[in-house]
């Protein structure tokens, strides 16, 4: 005989007033079952729209235990109720970036601002109010060379002045700058990684940002490059304080995960359609990248974030991303477009009343202090 089991929400599913409805302090949402049971206490009745018995159930808190028991079983989940302060949000990051600290340290720059790649996210904070996060690379070495035109030559972290410490500080609190991988070359650096070598990788970074940028632009989110990494290494970088990561979760031509992780296929096709999701059995929260701003062209771009505001289960935070490398003129994708995908795709959130927000922001949990890593 089939086992008691939960069918929907998910275990770990973060929910919001598009799932169910806020009344008297609480989230009333539908919770399904596969055969009769209580849910929390209350009876369940079979629906055959959903093919399932459910309950409508309140959720009280940010942290909810679910139980559903009959006569004979009893199953758990945890599920996240996000209040409405905490929805309409939208963040835009950055991936494969180190080029712009290269000419940080080499130009003679009175403001980080006075680079012209900053310069963007600078008008679209002030514009729009964005929140900003730079994923970043150890190095930029003598392969990614390669697909650039003109001679730009090694750099490291290491390399970087800090000459500018104090205005990332000064900025922290909307500009972000966290762990990525040690280079863009090889691909996929982390799906078969040990625990020791992501973790070191995150901790030469991590102490180089705080060397020259403060430890307050470190947030406690980021994407692993190529947004692939095992279950050691989630488990690694999240003993050192990181709280999610986020991906595509979506599938490639030939049908499997693509920048999902370690995460299987129904895995895949149900986070791909959630703003956020908790593995409970790691405590690590993944997130969905909704757009790569420098995929397509700007009208499909454009296109495509409208589309996704307004998707019940993916438009209360709206994730969107590009790339450093698109911005550069001698890059072999160069995108002269560059600035106009970034500040479009953000007015068009910021005028369908979205406000943007840290993943940390949204996701953590009230009243309770993150471990941090202090070994940078």
């Amino acid at each position: 005989m089939e086992q008691l089991k939960f069918i929907f929400p998910w275990d770990g599913d973060f929910l919001n007033k598009y799932d169910g409805k806020w009344q008297k302090g609480a989230l009333w949402v539908f919770v399904g079952v596969n055969k009769y049971a209580k849910i929390n206490g209350i009876e369940t009745i079979y629906s055959e729209e959903k093919g399932c018995y459910i309950a409508n159930i309140p959720l009280y808190g940010y942290r909810n235990a679910v139980v559903a028991s009959n006569e004979n079983e009893e199953v758990k989940i945890t599920l996240f109720a996000l209040k409405d302060n905490l929805v309409k949000r939208f963040r835009i990051s950055s991936d494969d970036n180190i080029l712009f600290l290269k000419d940080l340290s080499e130009g003679d720059y009175k403001s980080i601002f006075d680079h012209p790649y900053l310069a963007v996210y600078k008008k679209a904070h002030e514009l729009y109010g964005a929140k900003v996060h730079l994923n970043l690379f150890y190095a930029f070495d003598e392969k990614a060379q390669g697909f650039f035109s003109k001679r730009k030559g090694y750099f490291d972290l290491s390399m970087m002045t800090d000459r500018y410490k104090a205005e990332f500080i000064e900025n922290s609190d909307w500009l972000k700058l966290a762990f990525h991988a040690k280079s863009e070359f090889p691909d996929r650096p982390y799906k078969f990684a040990s625990e020791t070598k992501i973790r070191e990788d995150y901790l030469s970074i991590c102490r180089e940002i705080c060397r020259f940028a403060g430890r307050e632009c470190i947030p406690n989110s980021t994407t692993v490059h190529w947004g692939e990494a095992n279950r050691e290494a989630v488990r690694a970088l999240r003993s050192m304080g990181l709280r999610s990561l986020t991906g595509y979760f979506e599938k490639d031509s030939d049908g499997n995960p693509l920048v999902s992780y370690y995460a299987d296929i129904p895995t895949v096709e149900h986070v791909g359609k959630r703003d956020f999701w908790m593995d409970t059995k790691e405590d690590m929260i993944f997130g969905r990248i909704d757009r790569v701003l420098n995929i397509g062209t700007l009208n499909e771009v454009l296109e495509a974030v409208d589309k996704i505001s307004d998707d019940a289960h993916r438009g209360g935070f709206v994730s969107i991303m590009i790339h450093e490398q698109y911005f550069y003129e001698d890059y072999c994708r160069y995108l002269p477009d560059f600035e106009k995908r970034v500040l479009d795709s953000c007015r068009i959130l910021n005028e369908k009343g979205y406000k943007s927000a840290l993943i940390s922001e949204v996701t953590s949990e009230p009243d309770t202090t993150e471990a941090v890593c202090t070994e940078f």
